[in-house]
């Protein structure tokens, strides 16, 4: 009798397991974000990192089909000079990948604004030298 009531509660057990997802209710889709805090380096020029984000970064972003990148100043954090916050269309499948292909897409919008990939190496080189520290998180909202 004991087996035959253990069978019954793991196949009850099983079968709960087997419903079809499509039963369950469909979830609202995630929005995964990228928050980058960043200081600056002593006497880099904050005005020429703004352009260049206004000007090339945030300009690449949607002509690859992602959204720009807001920028929010910090007021009163030792640590920190600037936060930006960027949608990462894709979600979190994007670390699942080196090139994924908003990234790829991006990078191309990219290299095409500044005028080449010289150019774009020297653009990564000047905005490379105006940051001191950066620290990035990865979170996604919770429907």
């Amino acid at each position: 009798m004991l087996k035959k009531i253990t069978f019954i509660a793991c196949a009850a057990a099983m079968s709960l397991a087997a419903l079809p997802s499509a039963a369950q209710e469909a979830e609202e889709p995630r929005t995964t974000y990228a928050v980058t805090m960043l200081k600056f380096a002593d006497g880099a020029d904050e005005e020429r990192w703004l352009e260049v984000m206004t000007n090339y970064v945030n300009p690449a972003r949607e002509a690859s089909g992602a959204a720009p990148q807001s920028i929010h100043w910090v007021m009163m954090n030792p640590d920190y000079d600037i936060i930006t916050v960027a949608d990462i269309p894709g979600g979190m499948a994007n670390f699942d990948s080196h090139a994924p292909a908003g990234r790829v897409a991006f990078m191309e919008a990219l290299t095409e604004m500044v005028g080449g990939e010289e150019q774009m190496e020297a653009l990564g080189d000047e905005m490379d030298a105006m940051i001191e520290s950066s620290t990035t998180l990865y979170t996604h909202t919770h429907p």
